[in-house]
């Protein structure tokens, strides 16, 4: 099995290439780096970096030479500041290769206030059509265009995989800094407000027979009290015809996603690297108030991200499930149903999180690899490096080890 552990470029330029790798492979047991080819704002706390505790990204940016002649015009990622000019893409897959280990480019489409805010004609705009100007649109022939140039750039690099981040809808929190909201939104209505009703998005909907009009009319309708401050505890404003015509809707952006999903992977194909999706669903109740790790996963998918799992694995040639529960018995229960859904054949690989907001001891850790591998996962995926004590690494390569710890 395929084992990798999450790293950012600034790993790599402050604590050195060789000596994080040494770290990876002799401390954790890992086989494959997952290097941040593309990364967006945050800002994070470093408990090992040599040179920062806390440290804001700059943003949106690449730790690789782009190409632009692959790119829609405006649409060049940007070399980041801090790899001094370097490619550190190419250094990386030269110095991994020398240890026997592959790298897997994790890369980040969508998900990019940069280039939405320099073109917000081409992100996701809400049922009132206001800009979301942290996500581009799936349904936007360029974002389209720039999705394929950006996997078409990657594959020029010796890299094994490409873990594609973002590569679908998005919804309405985890884009800006300091974000806020101080009413109360219920989950019904932010989920609402997370659906893109862009020109690109109402002609999708309006080709599968929406009214995409009245949808929009009928969404705001439901959205009203809430705006008023008045607690409505579901959508039930919303009467039986416009929720199946928001069915409807949902499955065209499915569609949309998928269709996207499958483009991005004939580019990668004729230099033989694979695409491995990455669901974000599974870590939807840390990001978004409403749902819960009691909820179903695959509706999350579905009626949040625009992503139908079964038809993603099948356009992907992996697919990534983001395991972020706090004990090996949820883990094993929300695998249970993407396999069901994804069928015994797909390639699903997990990730885990050492971290205290997942795994409290390195026994909990080492169960819920036990029920990855029960799952009959193709690959294990720890975040991330530069967010964990280094003593996690130790934690890994025992949850990697088959042996009886006692």
């Amino acid at each position: 099995m395929q084992n990798s552990v999450f790293v950012f470029g600034t790993d790599l330029k402050h604590e050195g290439t060789e000596a994080v790798l040494d770290a990876l492979r002799t401390r954790a047991g890992a086989t494959d780096v997952a290097f941040s080819a593309t990364y967006h704002d945050a800002r994070d706390v470093f408990p090992h970096n040599p040179r920062y505790h806390v440290y804001r990204h700059e943003g949106d940016i690449a730790w690789f030479r782009s190409r632009g002649t692959l790119y829609p015009d405006g649409f060049v990622p940007k070399l980041a500041e801090a790899a001094d000019g370097e490619d550190m893409l190419a250094d990386l897959c030269a110095s991994a290769e020398n240890r026997g280990m592959s790298v897997s480019a994790w890369t980040i489409f969508l998900h990019n206030s940069r280039l939405a805010t320099a073109r917000p004609d081409c992100a996701t705009r809400n049922v009132y059509g206001d800009a979301y100007l942290s996500d581009l649109c799936p349904a936007n022939p360029e974002v389209r265009a720039y999705c394929r140039g950006l996997a078409s750039d990657i594959a020029r690099y010796p890299v094994k995989r490409l873990l594609a981040e973002a590569l679908h809808y998005r919804t309405l929190e985890h884009g800006e800094h300091h974000e806020r909201y101080l009413i109360a939104l219920p989950g019904w209505a932010r989920g609402l407000m997370s659906l893109c009703f862009c020109p690109h998005c109402r002609a999708a909907g309006t080709a599968a027979g929406v009214d995409m009009e009245a949808l929009a009319d009928a969404i705001q309708g439901a959205l009203d009290p809430v705006w008023q401050g008045q607690p409505v505890p579901d959508r039930s404003t919303l009467s039986d015809e416009w929720l199946h015509e928001l069915e409807t809707f949902r499955q065209q952006r499915c569609k949309i996603v998928t269709s996207l999903v499958a483009e991005v992977k004939s580019v990668l194909e004729p230099a033989g690297v694979a695409l491995c999706f990455i669901d974000h669903a599974g870590a939807m109740a840390h990001v978004l108030p409403g749902v819960t790790a009691e909820d179903d996963v695959i509706d999350v998918a579905r009626d949040l991200l625009g992503t139908d799992p079964a038809a993603v694995a099948e356009a992907a040639d992996e697919y990534l499930v983001l395991g972020y529960t706090g004990s090996a018995e949820a883990l094993m229960s929300q695998l249970r149903r993407y396999r069901d859904k994804l069928g015994a054949a797909t390639r699903m690989g997990v990730a885990l999180r050492p971290l205290a907001i997942d795994c409290p001891n390195p026994g909990n850790l080492r169960a819920k690899a036990q029920a990855a591998r029960a799952s009959g996962a193709s690959s294990l995926a720890f975040y991330h490096y530069a967010m964990m004590p280094l003593d996690r690494l130790d934690w890994i390569a025992g949850a990697l080890s088959t042996e009886d710890p006692s």
